[in-house]
């Protein structure tokens, strides 16, 4: 349930702007409904305003379907930027620190939760995530939609924030949670030693200048209730009209008695006027292409090419909906949300740090305070590109170093716009080090088909050896050779 007017009691005092943002909160369920599957109502409402009402369209709503779900298939195919993972470390943090909060990381289940907050971001706006620790004194996190809560912000930083839980509401700010019952009155408050209020918006898209992002993507919600009720349609008639039906035109008082019209097996006698079955079926391809060009135009508007998607209608697979977003237009998807994303997660965890250190956690004395975490953090979302391109990258690269037109660095940067030239430098290094701490033992032993080949891997002794033996090697062949030829 979600309450569109005022709040009632001590809490309508203490929050002004809950009725000012209903219809914003409206928008945004209706969008998480279809994108959960749950917009059945949403279908059945639909056709009922379409056919006014009745009785056809009573029994049109038992062919009501939640498919085609074009909202979910386009939010699938773009929010992408935590399909290869996140990674999530603290620079230059001793062993004991990095694995406390490689812990809480775990321990929170971002890894589990964030494709989703990535996808439903993108379907509705900002989802609010607020770290707590649960009853066995763990890292949890509240993940929040903008369908039930209101916030008040200072620029970017969230001042406090309130939302409906059930029929009861929270509020949440730098001294902590405010518990409310359905009247409206106090019923409880539990403190937190954050010193800010602990919660974070994670936003997949630039709103502009509506940064709730109110009507973002109400087109793709438009069509996805309008195909629903399109294939209902489609269905009602098939179960209706595949028959054919009898006309009869003439002087019927002349027709011979003791005949049943519309008998499925016996001819009917007409002396004067015809008679003909006309075939009533329909071809369910006739709705299936105007939903699939119902599609077309409203993935059109979200960076998706026609021909990414299809809608099979000519075969025993028809209806299946299928929409297709991989290499550069992949990539291209992922940059434009990476940003936004990354920004949350540097936000994020100082702030879940702090909570920790404030509790009765087993890392409490050995995670660093909220400051220095997030001095230290670093937030690096993989690469989404395709082989062939990242080769065509580094391919450039080195034709471009004789001549000063590129760097290493610049293969990273083209790949993750987000990164800083500084962040780049500093994951090139250590990728280096792990590098050479690895295939030094295998160059020492020589081991063969592991330790490398080419030169730079090996000893300058190694080096010299093998040069040696290749050179002594070729000045006996050539002293055997010249023997044979005078013996």
């Amino acid at each position: 349930m979600v309450v569109s007017g005022g709040l009632p009691g001590t809490l309508g005092a203490r929050w002004s702007g809950w009725a000012t943002s209903s219809q914003r909160r409206l928008s945004a369920g209706r969008k998480l409904a279809i994108y959960s599957e749950a917009h059945l109502p949403l279908v059945e409402a639909k056709i009922t305003k379409m056919l006014g009402g009745g009785q056809i369209a009573a029994d049109i709503c038992r062919f009501a379907h939640r498919s085609p779900n074009v909202l979910k298939a386009v939010a699938d195919a773009i929010a992408v930027a935590y399909r290869s993972g996140c990674t999530r470390s603290l620079l230059d943090a001793s062993p004991e620190v990095a694995r406390a909060f490689a812990d809480i990381v775990t321990e929170s289940g971002i890894t589990r939760k964030a494709a989703r907050l990535n996808a439903a971001s993108w379907v509705a706006g900002p989802h609010f995530v607020s770290p707590y620790m649960s009853s066995r004194g763990r890292l949890a996190l509240d993940i929040i939609g903008p369908n039930r809560l209101d916030a008040e912000m200072d620029g970017e930083d969230v001042e406090r924030v309130l939302w409906q839980q059930g029929n009861a509401f929270v509020l949440l700010d730098a001294a902590g949670w405010t518990y409310f019952d359905a009247k409206g009155n106090e019923t409880g408050f539990e403190g937190h030693a954050v010193g800010v209020a602990p919660v974070v918006p994670f936003v997949a898209f630039d709103g502009g200048e509506d940064w709730w992002a109110t009507a973002a993507h109400d087109g793709l919600a438009d069509t996805t209730i309008t195909c629903s009720y399109k294939l209902a349609l489609g269905l009602y008639v098939q179960q209706v009209n595949p028959k054919k039906q009898l006309v009869i035109t003439g002087q019927l008082e002349k027709t011979p008695k003791g005949q049943v019209l519309g008998h499925p097996v016996q001819p009917v006698l007409l002396p004067e006027g015809t008679a003909q079955a006309l075939d009533l079926t329909t071809d369910p391809a006739q709705y299936l292409s105007e939903i699939s060009a119902l599609l077309t135009m409203a993935i059109s508007a979200e960076g998706l090419p026609p021909g990414s998607v299809t809608l099979v209608a000519g075969n025993a697979e028809w209806g299946s909906l299928a929409i297709a977003a991989e290499g550069p237009r992949l990539a291209a998807h992922r940059d434009r949300q990476v940003p936004w994303l990354i920004h949350a997660e540097r936000e994020l965890w100082p702030i879940a740090c702090d909570m920790v250190r404030g509790s009765v956690h087993k890392h409490a004395r050995t995670i660093p305070p909220g400051d220095e975490v997030r001095d230290m953090l670093r937030v690096s979302f993989p690469d989404l590109s395709s082989p062939d391109e990242q080769l065509k990258r580094i391919q450039v690269m080195q034709a471009g170093l004789p001549y000063g037109l590129s760097s290493p660095i610049d293969v990273p940067l083209a790949a993750r716009p987000e990164l800083t030239r500084q962040e780049v430098d500093e994951t090139q290094k250590a990728n280096l080090e792990a590098y050479i701490a690895r295939i030094e033992p295998l160059v020492a032993r020589n081991i063969p088909g592991q330790a490398p080949e080419a030169k730079g891997h090996q000893t300058v002794a190694q080096q010299q050896g093998r040069e040696g033996g290749i050179a002594s090697g070729e000045t006996r062949a050539a002293t055997a050779a010249q023997e044979n030829a005078n013996p």
